[in-house]
């Protein structure tokens, strides 16, 4: 069972908010709030507790099994327990204190921790509509008394260390970003509070998520987990306490709106678990299930939830376990690609606490995109999990092909349209910051022409995000973004590079993206096509979901005010990281993907789209990726007889009709490709048969 979320406005004096900065941040005084989830009061004791909130109804009952109310005024928090999967979860919602304060309500008991291991699910996430914070607060005393506060510890004055996911770090406003933030933060007297860890990460409407934080000495680790991947977190970061200050304390978790005094919180947490020790018997980094006995996948090939450039030889394998005496349904095991179910063609191990599976290679095909989705199920049929990833099938070897023209994002057109002839050479800085080739030779540094070659919402460049066309306003950077500041990771510009193609490395490069998009900006390419029908892929990595779109520019591309046609819609799913790299199809206007007839010289327009303000820096993107379609006409005497390749026929790309001389008084005809055609018709020409598609 698994939870909500929040977020902030970009900035606006008047309104207290957690801080959206990286490095040790002083957030304003309600913003401590936002980062002060906790539990109190104090015997000091180290015993684990956990509570499913399956035996409640009521808050009196809450109260009755510890759980101490922590409010600005308890008229303005109500607790519920709705249902949540086979069980219950407790919700919180809260409102500001009028003109006064911002919404907050926080549940705490009265056990003291120092070393300590939280875990806690937000269930069902409700995405960034919502400016708030999910927290969970350790080591928490009262800023006055140094104590842990029985019965009631007043929000103002806790103090103590936060684990916290903020929905919409960015703000809740139309012309706000809508992206989230997880942090570490150290809340201090009178909220002061301290940053010392941060990770960009925007949750996924819908899906459950488990936060996990550990504190031993002063240094403190958080993890979030979504419960459709439990093989490996989402995201990690760590961080000291530079104050050395809290050492013990209360834990507990809160809800608190970001939006100043206007905003509410409404978020629901399950599966609470507090212990001096770490319970999970998973193998790192996998994490059990919260809900014991429920099956999930603990490992993986392809390892990494976005996994590019997988050998399509290399069976998909995983193992499932439930950590308990309950066993995983073998039979009951489904596994489904890009929507088609394959189940029956998993290799399975027979019932028991755990099972392994193998889906045999023979069933990938070479240079395709996939969604996969495995779901393990008990026997009983009670208890079941989802597993989701996403991988393609693409080589290295196969992109440097004739049959397919790859157009890097960062290579647009310059000096007022004027465009470099396949192959283009690498270019840019090396790894060490020695120049590969560029001025000229490859575009590293070409100046590209406001109006003509580009349009930007910047009006000049920024040096932390201008690594490749120095000059422009368009922003770039060399390995793409890790996203993370913290004990690890000094620096928010640290690269978050995946896979590097072979002529990248050739030169010692990271391949470079752009990034930092905001919609109705574009981007031109010029480049001369073999002629043929494509289909275009967009490689990206995302921190929300937004649209882009591709253009052929039908004016002059060298004078400004050109005119486009657009040729399709890049949808571009929430990756929920900068790190997470993934292929998406260029789709016609059914949703269907697109097939475009490239023959020669075009300037193609790459269009940034999604809403003005909420879609801002949601995406990096490395490249266009063209990939030409063969097609096949085969031919037999009777519908269900032998196909055989039609040697005679003439394809015609441009029309997309095939010639081929008639055969007999009767023939049947189907088309071969790497994508589904449909035979729209087929009609007598003389001596030739001619197929529409």
């Amino acid at each position: 069972m698994y939870g909500s979320y929040m977020k902030t406005p970009e900035h606006n004096p008047s309104i207290p908010q957690l801080s959206r900065n990286w490095r040790f941040l002083r957030f304003g005084r309600w913003a401590a709030l936002a980062a002060t989830g906790w539990l109190a009061i104090g015997s000091a004791q180290s015993f684990a507790q956990s509570d499913d909130f399956d035996s409640y109804s009521n808050t009196s009952q809450f109260a009755a099994a510890g759980w101490i109310l922590s409010s600005l005024n308890p008229a303005l928090v109500t607790t519920t327990f709705p249902a949540a999967g086979s069980g219950k979860a407790v919700r919180i919602q809260a409102n500001p204190v009028p003109n006064t304060a911002p919404a907050v309500g926080m549940w705490y008991r009265t056990n003291e921790y120092t070393d300590f291991y939280m875990a806690m699910d937000i269930v069902n996430w409700g995405g960034t509509t919502k400016n708030q914070a999910a927290v969970m607060f350790a080591r928490m005393t009262d800023a006055a008394s140094g104590g842990i506060v029985v019965p009631n510890q007043n929000p103002a004055t806790a103090q103590g260390v936060i684990c916290n996911y903020d929905t919409s770090q960015y703000g809740e406003n139309p012309t706000d970003r809508r992206q989230g933030q997880f942090q570490i933060n150290i809340v201090g007297a009178g909220f002061d509070t301290l940053t010392i860890a941060v990770a960009e990460i925007t949750f996924e409407p819908g899906r459950s998520y488990r936060m996990v934080f550990k504190g031993h000495g002063y240094h403190y680790i958080a993890q979030a987990y979504d419960h459709q991947d439990l093989t490996t977190p989402l995201v990690t970061i760590e961080g000291d306490d530079p104050l050395m200050y809290h050492s013990t304390g209360a834990c507990g978790f809160l809800v608190f709106s970001r939006q100043g005094t206007s905003g509410t919180a409404d978020i629901t947490f399950d599966n609470y678990y507090v212990g001096t020790n770490d319970p999970n018997p998973a193998p790192a980094p996998a994490l059990a299930h919260p809900v014991p006995g429920t099956p999930s996948v603990v490992t993986r090939v392809p390892a990494a939830r976005y996994s590019n450039f997988v050998n399509p030889s290399v069976p998909v394998t995983f193992t499932a376990n439930t950590f308990s005496a309950n066993e995983i349904n073998a039979a009951a095991t489904k596994m489904w690609l890009n929507g088609v179910d394959v189940s029956s063609q998993l290799v399975l191990s027979s019932n028991g606490t755990n099972i392994s599976g193998s889906l045999p290679a023979s069933v990938l095909k070479s240079n395709t995109v996939y969604a996969a989705q495995i779901v393990v199920t008990d026997v009983a049929g009670a208890k079941s999990n989802t597993n989701t990833f996403w991988f393609d099938t693409f080589s290295d070897a196969f992109l440097l092909t004739s049959s397919v023209k790859t157009i890097e994002a960062e290579d647009y057109n310059y000096y007022s349209g004027q465009y470099q002839l396949d192959p283009i050479p690498v270019s840019g800085l090396d790894t060490n910051g020695w120049p590969v080739n560029g001025y000229g030779v490859g575009y590293y540094e070409a100046l590209g022409t406001p109006g003509i070659d580009y349009s930007n919402r910047n009006s000049g460049p920024d040096w932390n995000f201008s690594k490749y066309r120095t000059s422009d306003a368009v922003r770039t950077l060399s390995g793409g973004l890790l996203g993370i500041e913290d004990a690890n990771h000094p620096t928010e510009f640290d690269p978050g590079s995946d896979n590097i193609r072979s002529r990248f490395a050739a030169s010692n490069l990271l391949e470079y993206v752009v990034c930092r998009t905001e919609p109705t900006e574009w981007l031109n390419y010029t480049r001369k096509f073999n002629p043929g029908l494509y289909l275009v892929y967009l490689r990206y990595s995302s921190f929300g979901a937004t649209t882009n779109e591709l253009h052929r520019v039908t004016s002059d591309p060298t004078q400004p005010d050109q005119t486009t046609v657009q040729l399709g819609t890049f949808v571009i799913p929430n990756n929920q990281r900068f790190v997470n790299y993934h292929y998406t199809p260029l789709l016609d206007a059914a949703g269907a993907p697109a097939l475009l007839y490239l023959d020669g010289t075009n300037t193609l327009r790459l269009v940034m789209a999604g809403t003005p303000g909420q879609d801002a820096r949601k995406t990096m993107l490395n490249y266009l990726l063209f990939v030409q379609v063969p097609v096949t006409l085969y031919s037999a005497a009777t519908v269900d007889g032998t196909y055989t390749p039609e040697a005679g026929a003439v394809v015609d790309a441009a029309t997309r009709t095939i010639t081929v001389p008639a055969s007999g008084s009767a023939r049947f005809y189907r088309i071969g490709s790497t994508l589904p055609f449909t035979i729209q018709s087929v009609e007598l020409s003389g001596s030739n048969v001619v197929l529409k598609f």
